[in-house]
């Protein structure tokens, strides 16, 4: 049994997410509006109550449920779907801390998280959540990266600060879904 909680060295980051961006949340403002009528974002997670709200929906992926964006939930089917044919072990494995909270991304008073937009999941491996920022990654996280990456999303492996539970449709992606 492969122990996918094992914390290995965070890839270079030319080595990862090639020819994909970080969506930026103008560009989800321009394509879905704003995620709350009221525009009372914290800390806290919030619902999503703009316009696009009623393409919010739940789907169960067999080891979890996720609630996000349809078209997200359709590319996420994809990918999980390469990594149980590719991986089973693996696949059983995994989990969700969430994929949908609207607030603001960690540390900001301003900036939106793209969860926001139920565009982002953040995984788990066995249960647990990998450390934010220690320039490691879970031996599971780097093993679904490439199937992400495939159908496009980006790996929050690379944000300035390592964040390797968190995978986000990619701005390129997002304009081609939306």
């Amino acid at each position: 049994m492969t122990d996918y909680t094992k914390l290995v060295p965070l890839p270079a980051p030319q080595d990862i997410n090639s020819g994909l961006h970080a969506c930026k949340a103008s560009t989800l403002r321009s394509l879905l509006g704003e995620p709350r009528a009221r525009k009372d974002y914290s800390q806290d997670c919030a619902p999503i109550t703009g316009k696009f709200a009623r393409r919010i929906v739940t789907r169960d992926f067999g080891t979890f449920k996720a609630t996000g964006l349809d078209v997200a939930l359709d590319s996420l089917g994809r990918v999980l779907e390469r990594i149980k044919k590719a991986d089973p072990e693996l696949w059983s494995a995994l989990g969700t801390a969430g994929m949908t909270c609207c607030r603001h991304m960690r540390g900001s008073s301003t900036a939106l998280s793209n969860h926001s937009w139920g565009t982002a999941i953040d995984l788990t491996v066995n249960g647990e959540l990998p450390a934010r920022g220690d320039d490691k990654v879970m031996l599971g996280m780097l093993r679904v990266y490439p199937h992400f990456h495939a159908e496009g999303w980006y790996w929050g492996a690379e944000f300035p600060t390592e964040d390797d539970m968190h995978f986000e449709l990619a701005d390129e992606t997002a304009r081609a879904l939306l």
